[in-house]
């Protein structure tokens, strides 16, 4: 896609104030922990995992991490009981049959750069392109591998780029480890978006220089992020999660309440419909989706509650 490798939408840029990143962090083209502690542990780590049923139907509900690394598994147990026990696995987008897709890479690249003569900082202020020269130029990256990509995208290349630079790996995320079971044992995958959907719609946002902004300007805030997130994701705790994701971003920037009402509670719309949706020709599914979509008021599992689940955290 980008020039840094970015393949999916599914990163994380992790800081405490910045709105988008914070978006990031739960989208899947989403994180929602990274593994800090000892593998030892990890198998007592509660993690965001809920139950919704209705009737005969059986709906779990895994909050998604998408950079991790070795040391956040093996998952709790009851996790991968839930995931054998299901009759198909949904996923924001499967990022592996992207991976192996030259057309749609092709696509998805097309989106993600301008136009041959156009370049990013014909898009952005001249401060703002300066902060992002000078972020380049302390990572050592050339000016060249951002020059064509669209705002969004370089917002989440460099946000990539400082995860990685921590130590995480994106191939090591959840919503990778159940789509590289599903996809080895041919499983049934169904997708609630798109990886090319959610490059649109990154596109398409309003004022994205506004947002390029703020994660240029935070980076260095995402080490008091991290472990904050970290805490409320193993501990399973919705209000915690909700509260760094969501109300903090929303009490810090009240005027970004239309980017979260598109970025969340729109697509929350969606993919709860679809869950139902897709539980009318399967008794059990196993949902993995950016946390952030599962906890708070407008959630996907508000929203299955209104419609008939009955909702537990397991």
């Amino acid at each position: 896609m980008a020039t840094q490798g970015v393949s999916s939408t599914s990163i994380p840029g992790l800081t405490r104030k910045g709105l988008f990143t914070r978006w990031l962090a739960s989208f899947s083209i989403a994180l929602l922990a990274i593994a800090l502690a000892a593998s030892a542990q990890a198998a007592n780590d509660r993690g965001l995992l809920l139950e919704a049923k209705k009737g005969e139907k059986r709906v779990y509900l895994l909050g998604s991490i998408h950079l991790a690394d070795k040391s956040f598994y093996p998952l709790r147990d009851q996790i991968e009981r839930a995931y054998s026990s299901s009759d198909a696995l949904v996923v924001e987008a499967d990022i592996l049959a992207m991976e192996t897709d030259p057309a749609l890479q092709m696509k998805i690249m097309q989106e993600s750069v301008y136009p041959a003569g156009q370049q990013l900082k014909d898009h952005i202020s001249p401060a703002v392109y300066k902060q992002l020269q000078d972020w380049l130029a302390k990572r050592q990256i050339p000016e060249q591998n951002f020059s064509r990509l669209r705002p969004a995208i370089a917002m989440i290349t460099l946000s990539m780029i400082e995860m990685q630079a921590r130590g995480l790996d994106p191939k090591a995320g959840i919503d990778r480890h159940f789509l590289n079971q599903a996809h080895r044992n041919n499983g049934t995958i169904l997708e609630l978006e798109s990886v090319l959907g959610q490059i649109e719609m990154l596109n398409n946002l309003d004022n994205p220089e506004l947002y390029l902004q703020q994660t240029l300007a935070q980076v260095s805030e995402m080490d008091s992020f991290v472990p904050r997130i970290t805490k409320a994701w193993k501990k399973g705790d919705q209000n915690d999660i909700y509260d760094l994701v969501i109300r903090e971003s929303l009490e810090e920037n009240p005027g970004f309440a239309p980017l979260f009402d598109k970025l969340f509670y729109q697509r929350n719309q969606t993919m709860a419909e679809k869950i139902r949706d897709f539980s009318a020709d399967y008794n059990t599914l196993f949902v993995v989706v950016g946390a952030g979509h599962l906890v708070g008021k407008k959630s996907v599992t508000e929203l299955l509650e209104e419609a008939g689940y009955s909702i537990e955290q397991i």
